[in-house]
């Protein structure tokens, strides 16, 4: 249980980069993003990353929480990802 919740932790980081990638390309062909749509996602996304890691620490130890440094990694790693993003997406020039 806990690989696979590793892999999706690994799935949700992979789309903020994604994420992060194409916000980057509308910045610098200063195309227009619909910004609350895009906070949306990433915000979606980083839910689901502090989720996965809630899930990983109760299935492992119900006691203290304490689940795999990896995905704890992971989940930092996806929230300085979302950070970065939205302030990015935030510069770009808003959808009419």
């Amino acid at each position: 249980m806990v690989k696979y919740l590793e892999a999706a932790e690994c799935i949700c980081l992979a789309i903020s980069v994604c994420n992060l990638i194409a916000v980057g390309f509308a910045m610098k062909k200063q195309k227009s993003i619909n910004k609350i749509m895009y906070f949306v996602n990433n915000l979606g996304i980083v839910v689901l990353s502090n989720l996965i890691v809630w899930t990983e620490g109760c299935y492992v130890d119900e006691n203290n929480l304490s689940g795999s440094a990896i995905t704890f990694i992971l989940n930092i790693c996806n929230i300085v990802f979302f950070i970065v993003s939205c302030i990015m997406g935030f510069k770009c020039k808003k959808a009419e």
